[in-house]
């Protein structure tokens, strides 16, 4: 268990690095353009009157819950995936109203470690999917050449409508074992149908032919809304790679 916090933890602070040096050459390039963009004849837009944008986008992701209650652990990374819909609304050339429509699809365990029986694991899975609304600022540098590089922060806000779940109790010892309980529901733990996260991320756009555009990003998603209905506290955290098409 203790290897899972370990690669959990190297995971974030790789992540909060390489998203600060992002967004600070983010800001340099913007503030270098900003001043060039209308004597510079590559530079633009490809159309210079486009006031919004669609897009469709495929997101695989990794996500781990961060457990805040004594006696209680998470069960590693999950691999989970979103797709959806995109809606951009250009406020000036460089920054953009960003927002959509998402169906994430993601996994969760739970672990409870037993007091009286330090052995015996009480572990819970779940099959999460939720409905998320993103609402992200975006900060994008003039296009050069064909690349168009950008930032984004915001809030992410998830709406679940389906929890699947199963329990078993494990030993841990040598002569370890595995059932399946009968539990009554109240003494299983669900999620809450409210998410809301934290959201940071980048990436690099590349345009094909007019306004379509192929996107290739990364976003970490930072939860901190408590998840689990009963005596746990745990947030859900994830990293996602971003693909999507912009038209």
């Amino acid at each position: 268990m203790a290897k899972f916090v370990w690669i959990n933890k190297i995971m974030l602070q790789k992540t909060k690095v390489l998203t600060l040096i992002l967004f600070g050459l983010l800001f340099l390039n913007l503030s270098a353009q900003e001043d060039n963009f209308s004597n510079d004849p590559v530079a633009k837009l490809p159309d210079d009157n486009q006031k919004y944008r669609f897009g469709l986008q495929f997101n695989p992701n990794t996500s781990w819950l961060k457990v805040n209650t004594s006696a209680y652990s998470a069960g590693g990374n999950k691999f989970g995936y979103s797709y959806g819909l995109s809606f951009e609304y250009f406020m000036t050339k460089n920054y953009l109203f960003s927002s959509g429509l998402t169906v994430f699809n993601t996994k969760a365990k739970l672990v409870h470690h037993l007091i009286n029986m330090p052995s015996i694991e009480f572990i819970e899975e779940f099959e999460l999917k939720y409905v998320e609304v993103p609402i992200f600022l975006k900060l994008r540098t003039n296009e050069i050449g064909y690349l168009t590089y950008y930032g984004q922060f915001g809030f992410m806000a998830g709406f679940k409508f389906r929890d699947n779940s199963t329990t078993e109790y494990h030993d841990t010892s040598s002569s370890g074992f595995n059932i399946t309980p009968t539990l009554e529901p109240s003494d299983v733990n669900e999620f809450n149908f409210f998410n809301l996260s934290l959201v940071i991320g980048g990436g690099i756009e590349y345009n094909i032919s007019g306004n379509t555009t192929l996107m290739l990003g990364v976003t970490f998603n930072n939860g901190f809304i408590d998840q689990i209905d009963k005596e746990t506290s745990a947030n859900l955290n994830y990293v996602a790679l971003n693909f999507g098409i912009y038209f």
